[in-house]
């Protein structure tokens, strides 16, 4: 027995001839396998004398056969053949590949590439749609978008076994329409300081790279040490209000020329942090030994977890709102900033407030006037740097007991009063100033002494002394106050000014009627220096019968 092709394919087809030296009158019984069962006949296998042939392989052919001849009219069967062992291989496998791959885009051409699984020297046959093409029969093809787009498939064919192969599965070529961009912001709205990331996507991300834009010019966003771009992402590191704006992306495959369509833009708005500010209790000079509670006051939001500095320095265990120093041991810059696990996360850290301790103060005395004139009002001020929040105690006389009050003696604020200063008001005078709410005393004045004067007397004499004064003649009023320096000497009639100078004399000319005194004013302040003279009534006549006489002749007339 012969078979031929063996090893076979499947699908081919497959004769088996026996032989008995001389055929004539021979018929042929077929076996297969060990059990040399008679091979049944059906539509893939046939006899026709001494050949039996299997159409369209399988592998369900292949085994051991054998065959034997048969002159039936003499009841003589030749010895059986020796076996033959059938082998029915697979066809080799053909497979389509398109580069590129993904997506594929109106414009762009595409390769497309048989590989078949085993041999070589193959014819390439090409299908689209179920058409065979005529034309390409190499390995690759190249086809165009849109027009060429559709269903592809490819086989190999040759002269010598196997002499073909499978039809590939089919690789469908369809034109996708250009994907869209979509850019995401993450945080939006951010905090100046915080990272900002964009991302870009385009469907199936892979083989697309991203150009960005920003604001209405469509400008390619300028990279720097705060912005960079990895992949489909830009970061904005420590974000600034110079990052706001408009925002766009695009996705760009460029060794096939293929841009997406730009994105949406998104507005990327950068806010302010909330700001922070420390504020102290007790306000103004702090001193030593006082407690101070520093309060930290944020402009915006709730649930902050407080922060607190100090010289530069994070402090491990506040953080609550307010926290308390003792001085002068936490005396330093203090700063507080907040904290959250939402937006705005943080707040800027606040400025510096300079917790310092001053030195006690000392109270300064000043008494005006002094010296001062029985009769006039003494006003004696106590003063303390920063007079805010100061009430003071007023002292007198060695024993530096604390001055009482009285009808002539009052307060207010830092002024003490002495109403019709009397001999008995003369002394030493000391004040202390005091925050009661926080138990400080400054250190006590230097000790002014308080002198007060009897007034000096001043005397009002006229000339000429006439016991009548006419209309028309000249008078003078002079002014005597015995001891008084660097006075001027005042004039009244009837309490009203009407002369002063440094001179004790004032001529009237001619003479008024009139009630006249004088006193001294102190030449410095133009305060009172002396007590008012006495009075001098001026009554002036009618015509004189001595008009025109001199004034001794006038005497002697009156004689």
């Amino acid at each position: 027995m012969t078979v031929n092709p063996n090893p076979a394919y499947t699908g081919e087809t497959v004769t088996l001839t026996c032989s008995v030296g001389s055929d004539s009158g021979w018929s042929y019984t077929w076996y297969k396998d060990n059990t040399k069962k008679v091979v049944t006949l059906f539509g893939r296998h046939t006899t026709t004398g001494a050949t039996f042939t299997i159409s369209r392989a399988a592998e369900s052919d292949q085994g051991l056969y054998w065959c034997q001849g048969e002159i039936q009219s003499r009841s003589i069967s030749s010895i059986i053949s020796d076996p033959v062992t059938i082998t029915v291989k697979a066809l080799p496998t053909a497979s389509v590949k398109a580069s590129p791959r993904g997506p594929l885009y109106s414009g762009e051409t595409v390769t497309l590439q048989c590989d078949i699984s085993d041999n070589r020297d193959w014819t390439y046959r090409w299908h689209r749609d179920n058409q065979l093409l005529p034309n390409p029969t190499s390995k690759t093809t190249t086809i165009s978008l849109p027009d060429q787009a559709g269903q592809y498939q490819c086989e190999g064919t040759r002269t010598r076994q196997p002499k073909k192969t499978y039809l590939s599965s089919s690789l469908t070529i369809i034109v996708a329409s250009l994907p869209n961009a979509t850019l995401t912001i993450t945080p939006n709205p951010a905090y100046t300081g915080e990272t900002v990331t964009l991302t870009c996507s385009v469907g199936s991300d892979s083989g697309w790279c991203y150009t960005w834009y920003k604001d209405n010019t469509k400008k390619v966003v300028t990279l720097s040490g705060r912005r960079t771009t990895a992949g489909g992402t830009f970061t904005i590191s420590r974000a600034a209000e110079s990052d706001q704006g408009l925002y766009w992306c695009q996705g760009e495959i460029q060794s096939r020329s293929i841009s997406s369509i730009i994105s949406d833009p998104v507005t990327i708005t950068v806010k302010a942090l909330p700001t922070a500010s420390v504020k102290a209790s007790p306000r103004g000079p702090l001193y030593s030994g006082e407690t101070v509670t520093l309060q930290c006051d944020i402009s915006d939001n709730r649930d902050w977890t407080y922060r607190w500095h100090r010289d530069n320095q994070l402090l491990p265990n506040p953080t609550s709102k307010t926290t308390t120093i003792s001085l002068p041991d936490q005396a330093g810059q203090y700063q507080c900033e907040g904290t959250r696990t939402t937006q705005p996360k943080k707040t800027y850290l606040s400025s510096s407030l300079t917790i310092i301790v001053a030195s006690l103060p000392k109270a300064t005395l000043t008494i005006t006037p002094n010296a001062a004139y029985t009769g006039e009002t003494v006003t004696l001020t106590c003063s303390v740097g920063s007079d805010s929040g100061w009430s003071y105690t007023w002292y007198k006389d060695n024993t530096k007991k604390v001055v009482t009050l009285s009808g002539r003696h009052n307060t207010t604020g830092a002024t003490f009063t002495i109403s019709r200063a009397a001999e008995s008001d003369q002394g030493l005078y000391w004040c202390q100033g005091e925050i009661q709410s926080r138990s400080i005393s400054t250190i006590i004045s230097d000790p002014v002494t308080i002198t007060v004067k009897e007034r000096l007397v001043a005397v009002l004499t006229l000339q000429p002394n006439w016991p009548q004064i006419f209309r028309g003649e000249t008078v003078t009023l002079s002014c005597d106050i015995q001891g008084g320096e660097e006075i001027e000497y005042a004039f009244y009639n009837s309490g009203k000014s009407v002369y002063t100078k440094t001179e004790p004399e004032y001529r009237i000319s001619p003479a008024k009627n009139g009630l006249y005194t004088c006193e001294g004013l102190q030449k410095r302040n133009g305060l009172k220096h002396s007590q008012t003279s006495n009075a001098i009534q001026l009554t002036v006549l009618g015509k004189s019968v001595f008009m025109g006489l001199k004034e001794k002749d006038r005497k002697d007339k009156v004689k």
